[in-house]
C-alpha cells in the first residue's frame, strides 16, 4: 500500500528499515493502517466514494457476465469505508447520510454478488485460469479454495479421478 510518511518513524523490525519523513513508501496494508492510526504516515491509495461504488454496481449490471479488473483489497477499503461512514452517521444523527450508507452496502451487496456468481460459474465450468487476472486479492483466496474443494469432493464421490 503506498503511504507519505509524514515524521521519521523508529526501526521497524518487521519491515525491516525505518521510514523517513516526506518520502512515499510501498508497504504492508496492516503496517500502512497501524502507522496511520498513529499518525506517522498517511496513505494515498485511493478508497472510492460511494458515487463511485454506485458507478461500478452500474458497470457491473451492464457487463454482468464479465469481470471487471478491480483493485487489490476492494473489499477490505469498501467495508472499511461504509463502517466509517455509518459510525459517522450515527454519531452525528445524521439521516441523509445514513440512507447513502445503506446505498452503498446495497450497491457493495450487487457488486460481490454479480462477482462470486461469475467466480463459481468459472470453477463450475472448470476454467478458473481464464478469470484469475480480474480478480482481487481477496476474491482470489476464495476462488482457489473453492476450487480446490470442488476438485477434492470430485475425486471422493464421483467416477472422476
Amino acid at each position: 500500500m503506498k503511504v507519505m510518511v509524514l515524521r521519521n518513524t523508529p526501526y521497524i523490525p518487521a519491515l525491516g528499515t525505518s521510514l523517513q519523513k516526506g518520502s512515499e513508501e510501498r508497504i504492508p496494508r496492516i503496517y500502512a493502517q497501524i502507522l496511520e492510526e498513529l499518525g506517522y504516515v498517511e496513505i494515498l491509495d485511493k478508497v472510492p466514494s460511494t458515487q463511485e461504488l454506485t458507478k461500478l454496481r452500474f458497470s457491473h449490471i451492464q457487463q454482468r457476465t464479465m469481470l471487471m479488473k478491480l483493485d487489490d483489497y476492494f473489499y477490505i477499503s469498501i467495508s472499511n469505508m461504509i463502517a466509517k461512514l455509518e459510525e459517522k452517521a450515527k454519531k452525528e444523527a445524521d439521516i441523509t447520510l445514513l440512507r447513502i450508507v445503506e446505498r452503498a452496502k446495497e450497491d457493495f451487496n450487487e457488486i460481490h454478488n454479480i462477482r462470486i456468481a461469475n467466480i463459481l460459474r468459472a470453477i463450475q465450468f472448470r476454467s478458473l485460469d481464464t478469470v484469475l487476472k480480474f480478480l482481487t486479492i481477496e476474491e482470489r483466496t476464495l476462488a482457489t479454495s473453492l476450487y480446490k474443494l470442488l476438485e477434492c469432493w470430485l475425486q471422493k464421490y464421483t467416477l472422476l479421478r
